[in-house]
């Protein structure tokens, strides 16, 4: 097969339709609006994923920054403080306001927060390119990739790095396992960094390519705890979904030193392109 008769943009359109449409699943600001989720995401992010992102990138003091998707700033915040300015494009009311929390927390001045999905971003109006460093860390939500990429690219002087699942992430794999008996229906997962590289080998762009392990470990005080955090991620509403998750819960949780422990590992891709000049 000629991969270049293929429309990679086609692929990741139809696949992320597939995964927003499966039925319970709720994600970007449908998900991520509710504040108090929005913390408990927040407690949860691992520091050592953090500094691995960070050091892939190439920073220096005198460098502006655009952050796409920035959540509750787990890369803007630390960005702030090693760069001269950072844009932080986040879509869902609930990440933003614990942004804009730790920015007043913290006496943090740089970071100008736009509440748009990167779809919807006017550059003219919105943004103040160009941008040395552009990053979109598991953020690649959007159904025309084509578009973002390339609005990407146009507002970068320097460089883009993208972070994106290169295989399936755990909780996939548990979506996949659990979401017919919540649900009656069967989970599609979204695309994944493959469709991302061959889309943009049509664009022209030739990036650089890194694959790494993403680890991650959550602790809770018991079962309830875990439930309450996991449910809305599953979809769950009512007691029957409840019970079904409770017991799913109860096989992947791992008892430790008084706690449940759930750990996830998968595999990430670093894809990145320095800009290049006409």
């Amino acid at each position: 097969m000629d991969i270049g008769a293929i429309d990679w943009n086609a692929v990741w359109a139809e696949e992320v339709r597939q995964n927003h449409s499966v039925v319970g699943f709720r994600t970007g600001p449908a998900l991520w609006g509710d504040r108090g989720r929005a913390v408990r995401y927040d407690t949860q992010v691992s520091g050592r994923r953090v500094e691995e992102t960070l050091s892939a990138l190439p920073l220096v003091r005198a460098a502006r920054a655009l952050d796409i998707g920035a959540g509750p700033g787990t890369l803007a915040l630390p960005l702030a403080r090693r760069v001269r300015t950072v844009t932080a494009v986040e879509p869902a009311s609930g990440m933003a306001d614990v942004l804009e929390d730790h920015m007043d927390e913290e006496g943090i001045g740089n970071i100008s927060v736009v509440r748009k999905r990167w779809e919807d971003v006017d550059p003219s109006a919105d943004l103040r390119p160009p941008y040395d460093i552009v990053v979109a860390s598991f953020s690649l939500g959007m159904e025309d990739l084509r578009a973002a990429l390339q609005k990407m690219d146009d507002v970068t002087a320097g460089s883009v790095h993208l972070f994106w699942f290169a295989d399936l992430p755990a909780w996939e794999r548990r979506y996949l396992q659990v979401w017919p008996s919540l649900h009656g229906a069967a989970y599609r997962p979204a695309p994944k960094a493959d469709v991302v590289c061959n889309l943009l080998w049509q664009m022209g762009i030739y990036p650089d390519l890194h694959i790494g392990m993403m680890r991650r470990e959550v602790r809770f005080v018991d079962l309830d705890e875990a439930l309450v955090t996991c449910a809305p991620k599953f979809g769950v509403s009512g007691k029957k979904q409840e019970e079904v998750l409770r017991r799913a819960l109860s096989g992947w949780l791992v008892p430790e030193g008084g706690a449940y422990v759930l750990r996830e590992t998968s595999r990430y891709a670093h894809i990145s392109w320095k800009k290049e000049e006409d």
